[in-house]
């Protein structure tokens, strides 16, 4: 079998040389967005292959949590030198991930042998904006201090509490951080996204972090809860090497250049972009919906 070949049953409308160009193009967009929003970027991916190039959502949510380890990987590297990572939180939080990547991969399963499959198809769509289009509404908002100057989970009172030193937030109630890694590592099993794209505008607005710390934080915690759930998908054979590597290539560069442009950014203008990518993935799926429903 030729290196070509590979390619020919990845997407229902490309295939060669002309999909391993759009994957390449495609690598390197999200590879940008990785390292300026601390995304994963498959908020943005997975519609796109789905939608735009056919590929199966199995194969595509396998491969994407695959390709999430390298560019998190690559992403959180750079941040970890500009010191926006908050490593505490980011262990505990990605505990959680780590339970809810498992439980979401099993309801996706469960899902797939449940539901006919065109249903199945507008089903995970739905879930798709479901998700994203709070997420947009969330991270545009002007993150609000209470009166006490503490974030939600300084205030949430169930114990034990633990100091993010390094975020600057003491007393953090611990079962809150544990929490949001769990809700959230369900939806990045079920849907292959949900990591960065839902943990940063939590860290910011729940946890209380920065931007930038928002930022390299979620990328720790996507790339362990990726790892996880790579395995399981791996083992069920839904995730196809070839058109991993072949964003991967690209996205290596692009991260580096996300994070460059991410120090140069004011936090307000961080948030407002992230809304607009996340609004755009949004309308995609739901153009992409309503075809599904009119035949």
């Amino acid at each position: 079998m030729t290196f070509w070949e590979h390619f020919n049953d990845i997407s229902a409308y490309l295939s060669g040389p002309w999909l391993v160009c759009v994957l390449l193009g495609l690598g390197l967009c999200v590879g940008v967005l990785t390292g300026l929003f601390g995304v994963g970027g498959a908020f943005l991916l997975n519609p796109i292959l789905i939608v735009g190039l056919g590929v199966s959502e199995s194969m595509v949510v396998g491969s994407s949590l695959s390709f999430t380890i390298g560019t998190g990987a690559t992403g959180m590297a750079r941040h970890m030198r500009n010191r926006n990572v908050d490593i505490y939180s980011m262990v505990i939080i990605g505990l959680g991930a780590i339970v809810g990547v498992l439980s979401g991969s099993y309801l996706f399963d469960w899902l797939k042998m449940t539901l006919d499959v065109n249903v199945f198809e507008m089903v995970v769509r739905a879930l798709y904006m479901v998700l994203l289009l709070p997420t947009a509404w969330l991270i545009i908002r002007e993150p609000k201090r209470h009166d006490s100057g503490k974030s939600l989970l300084q205030r949430l009172p169930i114990p034990p509490h633990v100091n993010l030193k390094h975020a600057g937030l003491p007393g953090v109630s611990l079962p809150g951080l544990l929490v949001i890694g769990l809700a959230i590592g369900v939806a990045k099993g079920l849907l292959g996204i949900g990591g960065g794209v839902l943990f940063m505008p939590l860290l910011l607005l729940v946890v209380g972090m920065t931007a930038h710390q928002a930022v390299g934080t979620s990328l720790g915690v996507v790339l362990f809860s990726s790892v996880v759930g790579t395995i399981k998908y791996g083992l069920d054979g839904h995730v196809n090497i070839w058109l991993v590597m072949s964003l991967l290539v690209s996205s290596s560069i692009g991260v580096q250049i996300g994070a460059a442009i991410c120090e140069r950014l004011h936090a307000k203008k961080l948030r407002r972009y992230f809304a607009i990518i996340v609004f755009m993935a949004v309308i995609m799926l739901a153009v992409d919906l309503y075809s599904k429903l009119m035949q």
